[in-house]
């Protein structure tokens, strides 16, 4: 027989349970009115360093990180070398190349616009062994991609990676017609100004971390990367990734993991709780002030894939589906006016021909339908994409 103090626990535990008896979560750490400085990037003695330079926001963040702009970022090595990076603007600061020696250890310098300086340690440059291959997999919901390397010195064992995907995708329907003014008129579209196909990318968003540091050989294999839904414009022609790996120190991984923890698997009770970061770069005009950062030396090594459509299941067919039918609008500048004008959201198709074979008009569809920039993408081909 349960006793009644039994019964008297269990119902606590389910009053405590609901909304009114949650407390909110007050941070022990306060944040300055500027936010804390967060510094992201490489420096890469094989290829482009780049950093960018951002502050933290409160929650519940509803505006994207603030860049930190007009900020001077020199790499200094421990031979009393410097190297200025170039200002690129919201925030982004690098240089194509940089001539680093490797048995030297190297750090960042930043002053920022309002005068006040920081510095990282001196880091050792990790060399990255080459990425073996970039696989894939068809899953039930799309594909998932995956990393491949090993080092066979052993001297690797921690490694990140960052990727950026590109797809070409098409509108729903071609645009034979340009519409202009003054006068208001619609001639045909030359190659050139072509809105049916379009190139987007993305790069990853997440830390992509793996270790075999707890493993006899320093190899990853099957690391998932990326997973992309279908059906989706993402696979529904030419789908690429770029996927750039390099090699931290056991620090580095360290701090990043904890980052990796704080944020990506806050979501239960069950969940690691928030810890204090402290990465390798410090304030110098206030040695108490956080930065979120940790700087590392090393080259880059990178790998790109095409996956095409017709690689993948007929079930991933992907058609972009128009809101309205084509309308015909009469040959006339108002109507073309009215109807082709920038605010009007409709763009010429094609011209219609009545059964005695007479022009009588150019035949129009809702712009979202036949401008594929108006799902983000640019109609610019990249430098890199295949003929």
């Amino acid at each position: 027989m349960i006793r009644s103090s039994t019964y008297l626990i269990a119902l606590l535990t389910l009053l405590c349970l609901l909304p009114q008896c949650k407390d909110s979560y007050i941070s022990p750490y306060t944040a300055p009115a500027t936010g804390y400085l967060v510094v992201e990037g490489f420096i890469a003695g094989n290829g482009p360093t780049q950093f960018r330079l951002s502050r933290t926001f409160p929650l519940p963040g509803d505006t994207p990180p603030a860049a930190e702009q007009n900020a001077q970022l020199q790499v200094e090595g421990d031979d009393n070398t410097t190297y200025p990076l170039n200002d690129y603007g919201n925030g982004t600061y690098g240089i194509d190349a940089l001539p680093l020696d490797p048995a030297k250890k190297y750090r960042l310098r930043i002053h920022t616009a309002a005068k006040k300086d920081y510095l990282s340690d001196y880091t050792t440059f990790k060399p990255s062994p080459p990425i073996d291959s970039i696989s894939w997999k068809v899953t039930a919901t799309g594909i998932d991609l995956f990393a491949n390397t090993h080092d066979a010195a052993g001297s690797s064992r921690y490694y990140q990676w960052e990727f950026e995907e590109t797809w070409r995708y098409t509108s729903a329907e071609f645009s034979y017609g340009i519409y202009s003014e003054p006068p208001p008129s619609v001639d045909y579209r030359s190659d050139a100004d072509q809105i049916f196909t379009c190139w987007r990318s993305a790069h990853s968003t997440t830390l992509l971390l793996g270790s075999s540091a707890k493993l006899s050989q320093d190899v990853i294999y099957l690391h998932l990367l990326n997973q992309v839904a279908a059906p989706s414009s993402q696979l529904s022609d030419l789908y690429s990734i770029l996927v750039k790996q390099h090699v931290l120190t056991e620090d580095a991984y360290n701090y990043l993991t904890l980052m990796q923890k704080n944020s990506e698997s806050l979501g239960s009770i069950f969940d690691a709780q928030p810890s204090r970061l402290k990465g390798n770069i410090h304030g110098l005009s206030d040695p108490n002030e956080q930065v979120i950062g940790f700087v590392s030396t090393g080259t880059l090594q990178q790998e790109r894939i095409f996956i095409d459509r017709r690689q993948l299941p007929l079930s991933f067919s992907y058609y972009y589906s128009c809101p309205l039918k084509d309308t015909l609008t009469p040959p006339f500048p108002d109507s073309y006016k009215q109807w082709f004008s920038p605010a009007s959201g409709y763009t010429p198709v094609y011209q219609h021909f009545n059964i005695m074979g007479v022009f009588d008009g150019w035949m129009a569809n809702n712009t979202s339908c036949v401008d594929c920039r108006m799902q983000g993408g640019s109609t610019i081909k990249p430098s890199f994409w295949p003929n």
